[in-house]
């Protein structure tokens, strides 16, 4: 399972101890990023710091914190990827544990009550986690973080975390054979994923328990709620069906990406049809048919999927470093 923020707010519930174990500052190449997180209990894990040796380091350390440290206290190792623990990695990283009681954990529960708060009020302002490697504690900040801060992250006695709930909203219209092959390759990404069917006995599949599988035939009211960072996947069983989503999407012009599934003969009736409706070729060219990488080929469910969640990967990248791909608002004519 993926330890994200909601998941790790989820554990405030539990009655057993466990250790938190967090990739603090990076010196050079290693398995994971700053921020990322496992949880370890007695029995069980819950997340993953890049598997290897080191964590498995990690784990051996969490388990004697458990038996033997003071609750919400901050220890830190840093260690060499190499030769140590034989990882080619090559680079330094440090590794923050800290033993949680997680009904009286000040910052967890309060981690708790932000993503609530969240959930019922989208606007609701950010916080910050600060791991303050001075005092060895936990907070979580309301507000800004502030130069006090910035000059520990300077020099490794602390670091600051950015709570984001998911990285994009993900939503599929349709929950046919690439519907589902799409919420197979996409559920573990950190993203609110929606599958939406008018069809319930289309809805009867598993999946990670973090998918909303909505049955409705009220598409609009989904539109309305989207955002400028929404990425859509029209994959419906019907081309009139699809159509009328397309041409709802376009019209209320919020999303980041707009997919459709389809042929070249359908992507140029879509087209021509919306062209007529008054859409300009600007607008038009905002849909992204066929979907998924060019580069791959191949019409399986399975290998669409793949396709479209890597090809959503690099635009969500390329926004993050603030770079638009040339595919994410072009139609593809191959």
């Amino acid at each position: 399972m993926m330890l994200n923020w909601p998941t790790l707010a989820q554990l405030n519930t539990q009655t057993e101890p466990f250790v938190l174990v967090t990739v603090g500052a990076v010196k050079g190449s290693s398995p994971r990023e700053t921020g990322t997180k496992m949880a370890v209990f007695p029995d069980c894990i819950i997340g993953t710091i890049g598997g290897g040796n080191l964590e498995f380091f990690a784990i051996e350390q969490a388990r004697i914190l458990l038996a033997s440290a003071p609750f919400h206290t901050l220890s830190q190792k840093s260690t060499p990827l190499t030769p140590r623990f034989d990882q080619c990695c090559g680079g330094v990283v440090q590794l923050v544990f800290e033993k949680i009681q997680p009904t009286h954990c000040p910052w967890l529960n309060q981690l708790a009550q932000f993503i609530d708060r969240s959930q019922s009020k989208p606007d609701v302002k950010s916080v910050w986690l600060f791991s303050d490697l001075i005092s060895n504690k936990r907070i979580l900040l309301n507000s800004t973080p502030i130069t006090t801060h910035q000059a520990q992250i300077e020099t490794a006695t602390g670091f600051i975390e950015a709570v984001v709930l998911a990285d994009m909203d993900i939503v599929i219209f349709g929950s046919g054979h690439v519907g589902r092959a799409l919420v197979q390759s996409l559920q573990y990404l950190n993203a609110n994923l929606d599958i939406i069917d008018s069809r319930e006995d289309q809805l009867n599949f598993s999946c990670a328990p973090q998918i909303q599988k909505i049955c409705t035939n009220d598409w609009q009211s989904v539109i309305d709620r989207a955002s400028n960072t929404t990425y859509y996947i029209v994959s419906t069983h019907s081309h009139q069906l699809d159509f009328e989503l397309i041409e709802a999407i376009l019209s209320k012009d919020r999303f980041c990406y707009c997919g459709l599934i389809g042929s070249k003969t359908k992507k140029i009736r879509f087209e021509r049809k919306l062209s007529t409706l008054g859409f300009h070729a600007n607008q038009i060219a905002n849909i992204t048919c066929p979907i998924g990488l060019p580069e791959i080929q191949g019409k399986s469910p399975a290998v669409i999927a793949a396709s479209v969640c890597a090809q959503i990967l690099i635009i969500q990248s390329q926004i993050t470093h603030n770079q638009i791909p040339h595919y994410s608002r072009e139609i593809h004519h191959e």
